[in-house]
């Protein structure tokens, strides 16, 4: 029984005009949080360095020039411009803070967004030649793009356009290879346009019929080929396309078979593979460049329990590997050949290392280092690991009082909480160096896909963190952070153990002293509004209050319908209860939406976006709608519909605002809003 399946039809004018009156409602309830609202937006404007410049990136074209590729930003602006200068030399990185010598426009998002109300950049990517440009925009928020081509020596636009297009990439300078997705919005068809010819006479490359996977294409680093990857959640394979030979079909490089992911990085005669053929964590192995020796894998890095490999990137004298290690990510550096493998980059325990693609004959490595307490710097090393030389560490301004941001006033822990079966689960916890625990506390929770909540600063979070506020985030199972069998405990009949984990984890806050008893409050948004709103059925009295932003909050609604976009590739992940009785009763006992007790519940801010295509406004709508329903009703239930997609607003000055819009209610609900005036906090 679904008693609020008429809104469902978000194309109904009923149905939008009831969200329209919820939006009005939710705004009607918090219009006294409009100062508070608005001192956060200040605070996140003061401390943002709104006139900025991306770390420039060294690029060498086919002709042999090279290039500087950087992004700018301007205060009062939404969006950045993408630009570039001549390279003179990869040691001169440009000061950027001066002007930089021929610098020129590629592409201006401020002005290509005029007349939008939703606007968002897919693909940006500058033709081997450097000489020709390809961007594609979104300006519905359906996440279907318009790709349009830029002539970069003479500024002018040509007049080849390709419509509702999920991805492109370049394949040489004179064609493009771009997905199509279906009816329901998955990439299925990978096709091939050649430049001034019409869109009837693109030919098609690749066709995946199955729809469980997904199609996506890219240039290799060294640029030799153009490597297609088709992917499910659960199984993968990958077809090579010689980018000389740019009329020519893939070649398949493994067939695929159930259960076996894998990725494979061309690196001039060796094809690198990352698998997990022979361990569940996955392993390193390579293999020649002829596609005569693609299946004859010979392991390079074996593969370690709990130590995940991700990925890795090629340089002509060196590989990156990124993997995750006792729960944190981490790069590793090997030589070429195989040499001595050597972790990278990390400084202290809770921190997050990423490294940066760069030129296939790059001398060095460029890095993202940060934490929750440590802004992002970017950085480079010797390959051989000496000494490092910063480019950039993000600046955070002093706040709209002028007192500057200080490191040191913040402190982050690593905690564990034991689960209902035993298990030890991962939590981190960041506070003001002044908060006195127990406090007021926002535990945030995702656990679902193999994502991992990684270690990373946000400058929106010190407006919590400066008034008291203790965030935490619960690693759950369902994510990525301790390896494959994390998210293997958290997935298809062993989903509800996220849930209980993160409950498991809430109590571990309050029991140790962490959090206050009733002034606990949980955030989580898409699957991650899953994981929220399936807890708080199961301890309703543990949640003062639950922020949920587009939440999949209707799942078992979601996985019956085989028309809604990605219903058949998602069952790999939550299970098909159509063919499966046994997922049927799984999915139907942990719904959110079909699951809401009797009893007191938390208040509750739901917030969904109208266009959508991954977790449909409706079912927060009907999550809502069953919370007020219930008997015992209690508390402030709201739901708030945003115009754009699953991602939200696209400029940053809106973003800013909504998420102003939400940390003010959270701290009204925590008790803490009493004053829109700076918070109790602040660096001295």
């Amino acid at each position: 029984m679904d008693p609020y399946a008429w809104l469902d039809d978000l194309e109904d004018p009923t149905v939008r005009a009831h969200l329209e009156a919820e939006t009005a409602y939710a705004d009607e309830q918090t219009e006294h949080l409009r100062p508070l609202r608005e001192r956060i937006v200040a605070e996140i404007s003061s401390r943002t360095l709104q006139t900025d410049l991306s770390v420039p990136d060294y690029d060498l074209d086919t002709t042999g020039r090279a290039w500087w590729y950087f992004a700018r930003t301007v205060e009062g602006q939404d969006y950045p411009s993408y630009r570039r200068a001549p390279a003179p030399s990869r040691d001169d990185v440009p000061d950027i803070e001066r002007p930089i010598d021929g610098e020129t426009l590629l592409l201006d998002l401020n002005a290509e967004a005029i007349g939008h109300e939703v606007f968002a950049v897919g693909d940006v990517d500058v033709s081997p030649s450097g000489d020709l440009l390809v961007w594609s925009c979104d300006t519905a928020g359906d996440e279907l793009y318009r790709v349009r081509f830029r002539d970069l020596v003479s500024g002018e636009d040509l007049p080849d356009v390709l419509e509702d297009v999920a991805s492109v990439c370049w394949i040489d300078d004179e064609h493009v290879a771009y997905t199509v997705p279906d009816e329901s919005w998955r990439p299925y068809l990978l096709r091939r346009h050649t430049l001034g010819t019409p869109v009837a006479e693109d030919v098609d490359l690749l066709r995946e019929d199955d729809e469980r996977f997904w199609l996506s294409a890219g240039r290799s680093g060294d640029d030799r080929w153009l490597v297609v990857d088709s992917a499910s959640k659960a199984s993968s394979e990958v077809h090579l396309l010689d980018v000389s030979t740019p009329t020519a079909s893939p070649v398949l490089v493994v067939p695929r078979a159930e259960g076996v992911e894998y990725s494979v990085e061309p690196a001039g005669e060796q094809l690198f593979v990352v698998h997990n053929a022979a361990h569940r964590d996955f392993e390193l192995a390579v293999t020649a460049a002829r596609p005569g020796a693609w299946a004859e894998w010979e392991t390079l890095l074996p593969g370690e329990d709990g130590v995940r490999l991700l990925d890795v990137t090629a340089y002509v004298d060196h590989l990156v590997v990124h993997l995750r290690r006792d729960g944190l990510p981490r790069v590793m550096v090997l030589d070429r050949p195989a040499g001595t493998a050597r972790l990278v980059g990390a400084t202290a325990e809770l921190q997050s290392v990423a490294a940066a693609d760069q030129h296939y004959l790059a001398d060095r490595l460029r890095l993202h280092r940060e934490s929750y307490v440590e802004p992002a710097t970017v950085l480079e090393i010797p390959w051989d690991g000496g000494g490092e030389r910063v480019l950039k560490r993000h600046p955070v301004l002093p706040d709209p009082e002028g007192r500057p941001f200080r490191t040191e006033d913040y402190v982050q822990r690593r905690l564990w909480a034991r689960g209902d079966d035993g298990v030890e689960v991962p939590v981190s916890v960041v506070s003001h160096r002044d908060t006195t625990w127990p406090a007021p506390c926002v535990l945030y929770g995702y656990g679902a896909y193999e994502t991992s909540l990684d270690p990373g600063f946000s400058v929106v979070r010190l407006s919590l963190l400066d008034r008291g506020v203790v965030v935490a985030y619960a690693h759950v199972r369902g994510g990525g952070e301790l390896g494959r069998a994390w998210y293997e405990q958290g997935r298809l009949r062993s989903k509800p153990t996220t849930f209980s984990d993160f409950v498991a984890v809430g109590r571990h806050l309050v029991d140790t002293g962490v959090a206050i008893p009733g002034r606990l409050a949980a955030r989580g948004a898409s699957a991650g509004g899953l994981t929220v709103g399936a807890a708080v059925n199961l301890a309703p009295d543990l949640f003062c209050a639950v922020q949920v932003g587009v939440g999949f909050l209707d799942p078992l609604t979601a996985m019956l319908a085989e028309d809604l976009p990605l219903t058949v590739t998602e069952r790999d992940e939550w299970g098909d209860p159509v063919a499966d009785p046994d997922a049927f009763a799984t999915i139907s006992a942990y719904s959110p939406y079909g699951n809401v007790g009797s009893g007191p519940y938390p208040d509750v801010l739901a917030t969904a976006a109208l266009h959508d295509q991954r977790v449909a406004a409706s079912e927060p709508a009907k999550w809502v709608a069953a919370l007020r329903d219930r008997d015992g009703a209690s508390g402030q239930v709201l739901l708030r519909v945003e115009m754009g997609g699953h991602q939200g607003a696209t400029g940053r000055y809106q973003a800013w605002r909504d998420e102003a819009y939400e940390l003010a209610w959270l701290l009204d609900r925590l008790g803490l809003a009493e004053s829109a005036g700076p918070p109790r906090h602040s660096a001295t």
